[in-house]
């Protein structure tokens, strides 16, 4: 994206509400409605992400303008298709597919997986199955009815989040979780390309794959950042 302005500033609307101006125009979301941030520290991120010093803007690093204006245009009317999506995650979640061999990549997994899974378990009351090898097998049925019944005490910015997270990490297990507070942010990226790091470390690290993943670590920070800011 072009830069088409000069000055970018907060301004207060209200005790508890904040816009952000591109000159004097006040920024709005991609379908053009008005972006109300009702969080100062979560106004001061969106900022700081249209300040950016440069005449081409990087949009692949406006992750809190992202996820607010997706509260906005798109999840009022479409709460349980977000939902849904993060639910399709829980045949093929990351977390319960285990490698068979080597020995030292199953204990890994099990070391760092197993405690995730007994977290989701004491949400839900109920066992969550672990599979071995690639091929695709699919939880108990009542796993997806509890864990839906779950997500309904979160708040639409906190679904958005959820269902970003899970599509980063490939595991909707991990990310309630992180979602939840019980998952070490730090640890989050490790836990979720574990088996890539492993094979990294075991194999040669090689430039591109890294580089993606310094990408992908980036918006996995930046998003569980913005869940700080909520909850502020």
């Amino acid at each position: 994206m072009k830069k088409f302005w000069k000055t970018v500033k907060v301004k207060k609307k209200s005790c508890n509400s904040y816009e952000i101006l591109l000159d004097e125009n006040v920024l709005t979301t991609p379908m053009k409605k008005e972006l109300t941030i009702l969080n100062s520290k979560i106004a001061e991120e969106i900022h700081k992400e249209w300040n950016q010093d440069t005449n081409v803007l990087d949009t692949d690093v406006m992750i809190f303008y992202g996820i607010i204006s997706t509260s906005i245009d798109k999840i009022i009317n479409n709460r349980m298709s977000y939902i849904n999506d993060i639910l399709n995650f829980i045949d093929t979640d990351l977390v319960c597919y285990r490698a068979e061999e080597p020995i030292d990549l199953v204990k890994l997994q099990s070391k760092n997986w197993d405690p995730i899974l007994l977290k989701v378990e004491k949400y839900i009351n109920n066992k969550i199955d672990v599979f071995r090898g690639i091929m695709p097998s699919k939880q108990k049925k009542e796993i997806k009815f509890k864990i839906t019944k779950f997500l309904n005490k979160f708040s639409d910015l906190e679904i958005i989040v959820l269902h970003r997270i899970t599509n980063i990490t490939g595991s909707v297990f991990l990310s309630l979780c992180i979602l939840n507070n019980d998952v070490i942010k730090e640890k989050a990226f490790e836990l979720s390309y574990l088996d890539e790091l492993w094979q990294a470390e075991n194999w040669g690290y090689e430039e591109e794959a890294s580089n993606n993943r310094d990408k992908i670590n980036f918006e996995l920070n930046r998003t569980m950042y913005f869940l700080d800011c909520l909850r502020s």
